[in-house]
């Protein structure tokens, strides 16, 4: 049903304004008559077409989620916080949602039902929030989703800013040598054809490339388009996103990150649901399904077997094979000293730690190289032209 915002008059005069689904417009206004209110203005608020800057991103649930629980503890109901929220969020499709869970409290339902609707709100989230509800501390959980989604894009933001350089050398070296193939190597290639002589291999060499450059540059770069463009359709079948998350796991160097990244967010996961009362059976599927590797996620399902069975978290989570042996050994201290919850969360410290360092030594070492690559680049376009030049003009070299 779409939701419409309303303004509205009771009998004693006083000014209402609202929101409320309604199957039409006509629906609405008699609802209105029959709470004794007479209508002033009724439009249908949001759209289903969200633009690329108002689609709602992990920073806005974020921001989102700080705001309500800085109602919820300043006294106010959660109806009446949404309310508040679904008047002043910054984006007009948050603003929409927002609105829409509202009137769904409204109705009597629970808000985690209500978030469910809605696929901002992930799995995590969604659950955290009824483990709240039915142990009565949706504030306390409404903080510890906070601090879980700060912790998220704090990793995500440091692994981000680690790699904006080696794009960003990369964007800029090869932008310079297609200014120097398409506009300056062609500009000598016309001089040195006027001269009439014959020049030297190198120079040969580098304005035939120049040419075909020149020539296909847009096959190329439409090759390459449409090969990104296959590669991500094919990552979202079945059998494509199974093919991938196995080759991630064969390449020596990704697989130690992946791996790395798996651990610390099923971890971070796990540890955070645990905190909040979920149930760990369903701890363990959503931490599963967050790790977003299928094929890891299938070993991990002895794990859920084995706890399931009343043997514990240690025992499964060694038979899994995908933990170190220091994360079993960590869990099992935890198991018995009654601390899973933390020990989870420390692990999780841990690897993220341990992913951010060997992204920066991994960036260390390949900015070197990367600059090689270029200087070796540009430094034969540069020779093959003074020998050129130099071979024109008679002087020896």
């Amino acid at each position: 049903m779409p939701l419409y915002s309303y303004e509205a008059i009771d009998s004693s005069g006083r000014k209402v304004k609202e929101s409320s689904s309604h199957p039409d417009e006509a629906a609405l206004k008699s609802s209105l008559r029959d709470k004794g209110l007479m209508p002033l203005s009724i439009k249908v608020s949001g759209t289903k077409d969200v633009s690329l800057f108002e689609k709602v991103t992990t920073k806005d649930l974020l921001t989102f989620t700080q705001e309500l629980g800085n109602l919820l503890d300043s006294g106010l109901p959660i109806d009446r916080a949404l309310y508040v929220l679904s008047e002043y969020a910054e984006k007009k499709s948050l603003r929409t949602i927002i609105r829409e869970i509202y009137v769904d409290i409204q109705k009597g339902n629970t808000l985690s039902s209500a978030m469910g609707r809605h696929k901002i709100f992930p799995r995590v989230y969604i659950n955290m929030i009824k483990a709240g509800e039915t142990g009565g501390i949706l504030e306390t959980v409404i903080k510890r989703l906070v601090a879980f989604l700060e912790t998220t894009i704090a990793f995500k933001e440091e692994i981000v800013s680690a790699l904006v350089y080696p794009i960003l050398l990369t964007t800029v070296g090869g932008l310079a040598v297609a200014v120097l193939m398409l506009y300056v190597i062609p500009n000598f290639a016309k001089i040195f054809e006027n001269m009439g002589q014959a020049l030297p291999l190198p120079t040969l060499m580098l304005i035939k490339m120049s040419e075909a450059f020149a020539s296909y540059w847009w096959v190329v770069l439409g090759g390459l388009a449409m090969s990104v463009v296959l590669l991500r359709g094919y990552a979202r079948t079945a059998e494509g996103k199974t093919y991938m998350d196995n080759l991630k796991l064969k390449i020596p160097v990704l697989k130690k990150l992946s791996m790395k990244m798996i651990i610390s967010r099923f971890c971070r996961t796990f540890g955070t649901l645990l905190q909040s009362g979920v149930p760990i059976i369903e701890a363990i599927k959503i931490s599963r399904d967050v790790i977003d590797n299928d094929t890891v996620s299938q070993r991990l399902a002895v794990i859920e077997e084995g706890v399931s069975k009343g043997r514990g978290m240690s025992q499964p989570l060694r038979e899994s094979g995908v933990f170190p042996a220091i994360v079993t050994q960590m869990v099992t201290v935890g198991e018995e000293a009654g601390r899973l919850e933390e020990t989870f969360l420390l692990i999780a410290e841990r690897f993220e730690t341990e992913t951010k360092s060997l992204i920066k030594r991994f960036v260390s070492l390949f900015e070197p190289v990367l600059i090689l690559l270029m200087g070796l680049v540009v430094g034969f376009i540069v020779i093959s032209m003074l020998i050129g030049i130099f071979s024109i003009n008679e002087i020896p070299i």
